[in-house]
């Protein structure tokens, strides 16, 4: 596989990406019953990154594993990834009458941003109650020192 070949397919697909992410994306298929019409909407994310690297002479130190390398030191490289996601956010219902947006609460990021925030506060709780028995124990120690002087 040519090194070019490689590159113009990446170029080419992360072009794409602006003709595939887009309305469509985070507003699904509408969907009518009944005099309503239903669109769910959805919170979209991705990303991507793009490494090379290059070679060049030869040195005349000591490689990293202790071996002078003879041929010169050439070098090449590559690389590249991407992912994305997306989390349902709401529901748009649109009737004759009335446009009604009703979020979706996830429960589960609730219930982790709670969890998270509560052994927060209680490790500085257990710091602080630690950090007073130890300045109070060094007190007296520095106490019972002057008493036996």
């Amino acid at each position: 596989m040519n090194g070019e070949m490689t590159t113009d397919e990446l170029v080419r697909q992360v072009s794409a990406i602006a003709d595939q992410v887009g309305a469509n994306t985070c507003f699904g298929t509408p969907v009518e019953r009944n005099g309503h019409t239903v669109i769910p909407v959805a919170r979209v994310s991705f990303g991507y990154g793009l490494g090379f690297g290059r070679g060049s002479g030869g040195k005349s130190e000591p490689s990293v594993h202790g071996d002078m390398g003879e041929d010169g030191g050439e070098g090449e490289g590559g690389g590249g990834g991407g992912g994305g996601g997306s989390t349902p956010v709401a529901v748009i219902d649109i009737s004759h009458d009335d446009v009604t947006i009703t979020p979706i609460i996830d429960r589960t990021r609730i219930a982790l941003a709670t969890f998270t925030m509560i052994a927060w506060n209680a490790f500085w709780v257990m710091m602080t109650v630690r950090t007073i028995a130890h300045e109070r124990a060094k007190t007296k120690r520095h106490e019972l020192d002057k008493l036996h002087q």
